[in-house]
């Protein structure tokens, strides 16, 4: 493990070992300035000497990995695992604005027609501009730890086609199903003989609806696949819970992230070499010889054709998850305050220190005994008295970190947590 460094003016030097970092701290000339990772900042002027250090990102619309070399040694290596709930929260939040607008606002001029934020030039999905958002989040961090000379960027590209119709070859790609109709709607109407799909006509309604199978809500997507046709009669019926339709999510949702993600990120100004995946499999199957991880995908991103590098044993685990909480109350009638502040000085996922282990707050008690996790929410503890040695080590933010060993005595990666907190976490 390298412990980083800074300069006064905060500018990040070369890593140096722990033994070095320990007498600089000893001596009174550095102090911490960060625990995961461990960072200190000199309190002397340095000769700010730097080597050159590469720097290497595989995209991703699930999980990106992140790594850096310099001198033949990965210093850095991180797996980031993206917000999938942004949707959800959106649609949660509006749930809890429109109840206590007829709470508390009943006689209040609507103002559904004054959204300029939905109309702009170049919007971004909430949920695409979160997971762009955490790619240039985690270049700046990087960029704060290590004298960064040089990114090298994975850019994925998908063939939208060719995962929904693994058959298309050649011409077939001029000839889809959308051929000679003016739009999707036109296609589906069409191929479903103009006919509603689940009365076939009983209800004589001539007034049609395309209904989406699958609820955008829902990760459903724009495909003919996932479109039907239902006569007004039967649309209203099946929003109103009276029967519903099966059906299959999108195949290409995350392809078409990566796509706009991929897009955005060239816009952005950001300087960068890009590399492609079939570069990125040569180079950690057969000159490196590690196995498939977003992490070490990165680390093969940053090394040269015949270039090998010492690993490092340990990596970087990182989740994004949401600033805040909406939710102020429970119970059918909103009768019980939750707690969405501190309770005994501590919020939720702040990281903690606890007889029962080291964890994250998932749950917050009025009794003082509160649930504790992992990263990734599994269970440490349900019940920890954190009015009794408890000490908080960090306090929450929008990315939690975690440091975990690596253990490579099988095919597959395991991790061995530092911290006593948890062992043999398949990644």
């Amino acid at each position: 493990m390298l412990v980083f460094v800074i300069n006064q003016n905060k500018k990040p030097l070369m890593p140096c070992k722990p033994s070095k970092a320990r007498k600089l701290l000893q001596a009174g000339k550095a102090k911490v300035v960060r625990n995961t990772p461990f960072k200190i900042k000199l309190l002397f002027g340095s000769s700010g000497y730097t080597q050159p250090v590469i720097a290497g990102m595989d995209t991703g619309s699930k999980v990106m990995g992140c790594a850096a070399i310099a001198n033949g040694k990965v210093l850095y290596q991180s797996e980031i695992y993206l917000r999938e709930n942004v949707s959800k929260k959106m649609e949660q939040r509006k749930m809890y604005r429109r109840t206590r607008r007829g709470r508390k606002t009943r006689y209040r001029p609507a103002r559904f027609d004054n959204r300029g934020n939905s109309r702009r030039e170049g919007r971004l999905a909430p949920s695409i501009k979160s997971k762009l958002e955490a790619h240039f989040r985690e270049k700046m961090f990087v960029e704060s730890l290590l004298p960064v000379t040089g990114w090298k960027v994975e850019l994925a590209s998908f063939d939208i086609h060719k995962i929904t119709n693994p058959e298309v070859s050649g011409v077939g790609y001029q000839e889809g199903d959308l051929k000679g109709f003016y739009n999707v709607k036109a296609y589906v109407l069409d191929r479903d003989g103009y006919t509603c799909q689940h009365c076939r006509g009983k209800s004589k309604d001539s007034r049609l609806h395309c209904h989406h199978i699958v609820f955008r809500s829902n990760h459903g997507s724009d495909a003919p696949e996932n479109l039907i046709t239902l006569c007004e009669t039967c649309h209203k019926a099946l929003h109103n819970g009276e029967f519903k339709l099966s059906g299959s999510k999108s195949k290409t949702k995350h392809a078409t992230e990566i796509g706009i993600i991929k897009s955005q990120i060239r816009k952005s100004g950001w300087s960068f070499a890009e590399t492609f995946g079939y570069e990125t499999k040569y180079r950690r199957e057969q000159v490196l010889k590690l196995i498939k991880t977003h992490y070490f995908d990165a680390v093969a991103i940053c090394c040269r054709d015949d270039q090998n590098v010492e690993v490092e044993d340990s990596v970087f685990l990182k989740r994004n998850v949401s600033k805040g909480d909406y939710q102020q109350r429970t119970g059918k009638r909103s009768e019980k305050k939750i707690p969405t502040g501190k309770l005994f000085g501590l919020r939720k996922f702040d990281l903690v220190k606890t007889s029962k282990g080291i964890g994250f707050v998932k749950g917050k008690r009025s009794s003082g005994f509160f649930a504790i996790s992992d990263l990734f929410g599994n269970k440490i503890s349900d019940s920890v008295n954190v009015k009794k040695k408890c000490r908080r080590l960090s306090a929450r933010s929008t990315t939690l970190v975690q440091m975990v060993q690596m253990t490579h005595s099988s095919p597959t990666c395991h991790f061995r947590q530092a911290g006593n907190v948890e062992e043999g976490v398949s990644c």
